[in-house]
């Protein structure tokens, strides 16, 4: 009796690891037919981008299920770092609302923004955005890396949350080494889509959440947390997108500031609080209400910095926030919101009548932010006068 049970016992474990193994190899095979995945590998989200001598930036050539990037890194068709004659070239920068996150291949925003600028003349759109990278790695990518592809018109589209962490984003200090190989451990990608297919119900969802939060507050005192909008913080934001702005103008290039948008409006259902506490999870020093509010602060300050540097405005805060339909979670952008958002920076765009070449004297390379700079940035947050820096007219959509 017993040696039969330990005979069933062992066909069915044997069973059971042939079927596991099967479906692992085969999801292996259907990732190398379709995306070009290598059989052997395992590939993660990180792969995308890499730290070199010129900072965080895209990782040549690098693939993740629906994410491809091109050579330079950019999750764009292939480029020559010389514009084509008679183009115009717009650099998109932003961190992973810009990159692409929930829409589907080819309908992230700077891709649906080459489709509605087509019909305008040749223009040539460059997806340059890096997942979770501040504004501080958006400077240094820009001034390192971006405008050596010379960029008629570049769009920013920072994310303000980034500043609400437990500490406030800092320029990186670069190294001059080669970027580290990939070098993942084995993962199952048949977990990982079966991970992409359940859907966990929303009460389990809510308790995870809300351990995680209450993980990363433990033992903090209570001026750890923000229970205003940090005016420091708001202030250093302000100034950080102020320099990239400056960057872009030394380069010969036309900044188009783009307002931060959200799926939150001003009444929330359950679903609305779901996301908004989930959100909290990447800034636990900030409460529900300070998110929100910071955002709204955020958004004022770039329409701000925009008349007084005159600067184009593109405010699809003003636009899109409060609609649901647009959004996949908190800030991602579902096909649809990718397509709004696309529609509205093109309306603005066709307005800009940049250089399609640059001079030989914008080639040369951009005063970079120095360290005294830096040490500077935030301690001064003075706007620039109207009109200082250049003299683009100002095109403000609402």
């Amino acid at each position: 009796m017993v040696m039969t049970f330990l005979r069933r016992t062992a066909f069915l474990l044997t069973l059971g690891a042939t079927a596991g193994i099967t479906a692992e190899l085969m999801a292996r095979i259907d990732d190398a037919v379709r995306t070009g995945v290598p059989v052997l590998s395992s590939p993660s989200y990180t792969d995308l981008t890499m730290q070199d001598s010129l900072g965080t930036r895209g990782r040549p050539y690098a693939r993740y299920e629906k994410w491809r990037l091109n050579g330079a890194g950019f999750r764009s068709q292939e480029v020559s770092q010389v514009p084509s004659a008679g183009c115009t070239r717009i650099a998109v920068m932003g961190a992973s609302e810009t990159f692409g996150y929930a829409e589907s291949p080819g309908k992230e925003y700077p891709a649906q923004l080459a489709d509605s600028l087509k019909k305008n003349g040749c223009y040539e759109v460059l997806n340059t955005a890096v997942t979770g990278l501040p504004t501080t790695g958006q400077i240094q990518l820009w001034e390192n890396w971006v405008s050596r592809f010379e960029p008629s018109v570049v769009v920013i589209y920072a994310s303000p949350a980034f500043y609400l962490s437990g500490d406030a984003p800092e320029f990186a200090k670069l190294k001059r080494v080669a970027p580290a190989p990939i070098a993942n451990p084995f993962q199952s990608r048949l977990v990982e889509r079966l991970k992409d297919r359940i859907d966990y119900p929303d009460f389990l969802q809510r308790r995870r959440v809300i351990k995680r939060i209450a993980a990363a507050t433990a033992g903090k005192p209570n001026d750890w947390f923000f229970q205003h909008v940090p005016d420091e913080r708001l202030a250093l934001f302000r100034a950080h997108l102020d320099s990239l702005v400056e960057s872009v103008r030394a380069r010969g290039a036309v900044p188009v500031l783009v307002t931060h948008a959200l799926r939150f409006g001003d009444t929330m259902n359950q679903q609305d609080i779901d996301l908004l506490r989930s959100w909290r999870q990447f800034s636990p020093r900030a409460t529900e209400n300070v998110l929100i509010g910071f955002e709204r602060e955020a958004a004022a300050a770039v329409r701000e910095d925009a008349q007084q540097r005159n600067v184009p405005l593109v405010d699809v805060a003003a636009v899109m926030s409060g609609h649901r339909q647009w959004f996949a979670d908190f800030a991602h952008f579902t096909d649809d919101g990718a397509g709004i958002m696309a529609g509205k920076i093109a309306q603005t765009i066709e307005h800009i009548k940049p250089r399609t070449q640059f001079s030989a004297s914008s080639k040369q390379k951009p005063p970079s932010i120095t360290p005294a700079r830096r040490t500077a940035i935030g301690k001064s947050a003075a706007p620039a006068k109207a009109g200082e820096g250049g003299t683009t007219s100002a095109v403000v959509l609402r």
